[in-house]
């Protein structure tokens, strides 16, 4: 795991803050705000109790400050995480995998998220739980995309989302990349599908995890046979951090086993998702692609319970990962949760438009997909070369006449209804190239209005 590139937090803003750390470094008890005052005005820096009230609760969600307790009990104590990581990884204490942070953890006792920042996730999404299988299917190519690419590209991976859309969709490799970087796109886009297609039957087991894992590190070229989908035989670093996994196997297979039993144990979806995306990336339990295994599984709670999924598209890249590190080394969980939480919230809305969908029409798209983009490409082409005069709902009608009235029926709807829709924002999503859509347009445009033409 890379560090990132930016400090983790800003720095102080001025000599005040500087005083008030001070003001509660020393104390092993911690501070009241009327010693932090008292020791600021001997300092010659007087402030008034609301404006110290709002520099602690700036410091406290900076991680240089915390809090415990409430109203008059109110303590404060100098968080510790600046100093920890403003020492280089090689030179902070080695810290080994600590048991007891999964054996510790209770299912549906403790939680790391709040309530109410349960209902926030819940909110995103529309406040909506859909069908399961009908939801996954909805939103599969949108997913498909959205996740191979923001998942991948936390790994480092220099394909654009466009570029990642184009190979998806299309097979397509992007010129100047690595064979690494494209199989890495192109097995994200199998195991989600993994995911979308099974996700009635799918678990959170050991072997479901596994399944996930051998689908994202195949065809890898630091990936041997027997790394694949197997617990590692070997030990690993981690990449700029400190942190050191357990390096006998039958340990592993143990907390792997405890892990897979504690998720199914956990009721609510967004916790045993969050609990998912940090235990499989703490645990190391594979050779390599351990993370991109953590971000694909967290996301089966989700589908199962027919919920938006997390596609990682707007998560706080540097947040996550000093989520991880302070997970790693501090057994903290609070800032892989704000990451989690907050990117989350921004990338749920993203799927809100696809649960309106009948279960069908999203039934259909699934399986007839490419039936249905070449049929749009191939009359856009007819249509654009005047082979054909006729509207595109004749066009397709021929197009599938061998087909029973139902699937027809369907299929002509639904590519009628994309057809319609094309527009300079989304006909790159159907395999029309920009030139052939100008083309179209021209051709619609000069047909004009006036002549009664449908398309």
């Amino acid at each position: 795991m890379a560090p990132p590139n930016e400090p983790l937090h800003e720095s102080l803003h001025d000599e005040v803050d500087t005083a008030i750390i001070a003001a509660v470094k020393d104390r092993k008890n911690g501070a009241g705000a009327r010693d932090i005052l008292e020791s600021l005005a001997r300092q010659g820096h007087r402030i008034s109790q609301v404006t110290l009230t709002r520099r602690i609760d700036r410091l406290i969600q900076e991680k240089h400050i915390a809090r415990q307790g409430q109203a008059r009990a109110t303590r404060y104590f100098h968080d510790p995480y600046h100093d920890w990581f403003a020492v280089p990884p090689n030179k902070r204490p080695p810290v080994a995998y600590d048991p007891s942070f999964l054996e510790n953890y209770r299912p549906d006792v403790d939680a790391w998220l709040t309530p109410e920042e349960r209902t926030r996730l819940e909110m995103a999404g529309g406040g909506r739980r859909l069908d399961a299988s009908t939801y996954s299917r909805a939103i599969a190519q949108k997913l498909l995309v959205d996740l191979s690419w923001a998942s991948s590209a936390l790994e480092g991976n220099t394909y654009s989302y466009l570029d990642t859309q184009v190979l998806i969709e299309f097979g397509q490799a992007a010129e100047g990349k690595s064979l690494d970087e494209t199989v890495m796109i192109l097995n994200h886009k199998e195991a989600i599908n993994h995911i979308v297609e099974n996700i009635e039957e799918i678990e959170v087991s050991v072997r479901d995890i596994k399944d996930i894992h051998a689908l994202l590190s195949r065809g890898l070229s630091n990936m041997a046979p027997q790394d694949i989908g197997e617990v590692r035989q070997r030990l690993v670093d981690i990449g700029g951090s400190s942190y050191k996994p357990l390096a006998i196997p039958q340990r592993i297979r143990e907390e792997f086993d405890h892990l897979a039993t504690k998720a199914r144990q956990i009721e609510n979806p967004f916790e045993q998702s969050i609990f998912l995306l940090v235990f499989v990336s703490y645990l190391q339990a594979f050779r390599d692609v351990n993370k991109r295994t953590g971000r694909l599984v967290c996301n089966i709670p989700l589908l199962k319970s027919g919920l938006a999924p997390f596609s990682f598209m707007d998560v706080d890249k540097a947040k996550y990962v000093e989520g991880l590190l302070a997970f790693y080394e501090l057994g903290r969980i609070d800032i892989i949760r704000d990451a989690y939480v907050e990117g989350y919230v921004r990338s749920a809305a993203r799927y809100d438009a696809y649960s309106w969908r009948p279960r069908e029409i999203v039934e259909i798209e699934f399986k007839r997909r490419n039936d249905i983009y070449q049929c749009v490409r191939d009359y856009v082409a007819a249509f654009t070369d005047r082979v054909v005069e006729k509207g595109v709902e004749d066009f397709a009608e021929v197009r599938f006449a061998d087909e029973n009235e139902t699937v027809r029926r369907l299929l002509v709807g639904r590519i009628s209804e994309i057809t319609n829709s094309l527009a300079e924002g989304n006909h790159i999503a159907y395999g029309i190239s920009r030139r052939a859509f100008d083309d179209y347009k021209a051709v619609l445009e000069k047909l004009g209005n006036d002549d009664g033409y449908n398309r």
